[in-house]
């Protein structure tokens, strides 16, 4: 919270606009660096996993996005904020995806030993993931195209 002392007693204010987009840049940059350190591929991940909450990174996304000046800036941070939809409430262990490369027969085989409550599952949060993905791509392309209709200021 941001506080300020006005008669020894704390007053909350709200942050500012400059405080907000600090702490939207510090937020993207934490997540930066988690993905530096984690491999995650195209892995599913639960949001216990993240260092900052989801929507809070989807939030601070946005707001980097829509305030970035330069196109192929905001291009490299829609594809980093567009990795959040790997990661999903409840998924327990990281599910691992990978492409099957035996052929059809054999993963039909497979598949019938599968565990069916596993493939559900996994089934489900391949479709959240898309879901996801959609949703993300819809609430970083609004704060592009806010970016783009913006006056651009040399300083």
């Amino acid at each position: 919270m941001f506080h300020s002392t006005q008669n020894n007693r704390e007053k909350i204010r709200p942050p500012t606009d400059a405080e907000l987009l600090q702490s939207a840049h510090q937020q993207v940059e934490i997540y930066l660096v988690y993905l530096r350190e984690h491999e995650t591929r195209n892995d599913l991940f639960d949001t216990r996993e993240l260092p900052i909450s989801k929507e809070s990174l989807v939030n601070a996304f946005r707001i980097v996005i829509a305030t970035e000046n330069r196109p192929n800036i905001r291009a490299l941070l829609i594809k980093a904020g567009m990795t959040l939809a790997q990661f999903q409430d409840d998924i327990g262990q990281p599910m691992v995806i990978r492409p099957v490369t035996e052929p059809i027969m054999n993963r039909s085989d497979e598949r019938r030993k599968a565990d069916p409550a596993r493939l559900r599952r996994f089934d489900l949060a391949l479709l959240k993931l898309g879901e996801e993905r959609i949703r993300l791509g819809r609430v970083f392309q609004s704060a592009q195209n806010i970016a783009e209709r913006r006056p651009f200021h040399h300083a």
